[in-house]
């Protein structure tokens, strides 16, 4: 019996130092817990400042309290409207976490569709509007972003593409700009080669033919152990 006992010590052991030390043939794995490492959340920004967010055709940009907190709020202008972030976004996205999540708010304005799809976009180049590749997270039906609602979280899955499609989850799909689907294998390496290695990071603002499009963003995070992960 004693020696039974000191057996059985020695492969729980020997078990454990498999484990720690990532043996492929160890097949205890521990389910990990999602939490979502904050990045951005603009407490510490200065109201009516707009830091490193630059804005093409807006009308204002800056950061603004919106209940109780400071996002970034950004107002449409006349013509092709965006908001971007050149300098504080990491370049190499998939080394951040397996999504990115942030909260969002939409007024339409007059004329104006009451609910948008615009989620959040990646590129490569200068500008989100010279970019020489650029892809959109776009929302799918069930998640719409409606005209007057509290801010609302949108989770964007990042991971590499395989096959024909894009990476997509609960809340939506990648796409790339001007490509409609299927992907070619050209098209699946060149989103793959962006989100590994990205300029900055965007919104569309127009919703509509009017102008009048406000938008505001906050907390940004970078959400760490997906559902399906495991440590």
């Amino acid at each position: 019996m004693k020696n039974l006992k000191t057996l059985t010590l020695l492969l729980v052991f020997t078990l454990t130092i498999a484990c720690n030390n990532e043996n492929e043939e160890c097949s205890y794995t521990q389910p990990c817990e999602p939490y979502c490492d904050l990045f951005e959340d603009f407490e510490d920004k200065e109201l009516g400042t707009f830091g490193n967010w630059q804005g093409l055709a807006i009308d204002d940009i800056q950061f603004q309290t919106f209940g109780a907190s400071k996002t970034l709020y950004v107002e449409d202008g006349s013509g092709a409207s965006w908001a971007y972030n050149a300098v504080d976004f990491p370049k190499k996205l998939l080394e951040q976490g397996c999504a990115l999540n942030y909260d969002t708010a939409y007024l339409a304005g007059s004329s104006n569709s009451s609910t948008t799809d615009n989620g959040i976009v990646i590129y490569k180049g200068t500008s989100p509007a010279a970019s020489t590749s650029r892809a959109t997270f776009k929302l799918n039906l069930a998640s719409l972003i409606t005209s007057g609602d509290p801010l609302t979280t949108i989770e964007v899955p990042l991971e590499l593409a395989t096959g024909t499609t894009l990476p997509s989850n609960s809340y939506g799909e990648w796409v790339l700009s001007g490509i409609p689907s299927p992907y070619s294998a050209a098209d699946i390496i060149t989103f793959n080669t962006l989100i590994q290695d990205i300029d900055g990071v965007a919104f569309f603002i127009d919703e509509g033919g009017n102008p009048a499009e406000k938008w505001w963003f906050d907390n940004f995070c970078f959400q760490q152990c997906c559902p399906d992960s495991t440590i």
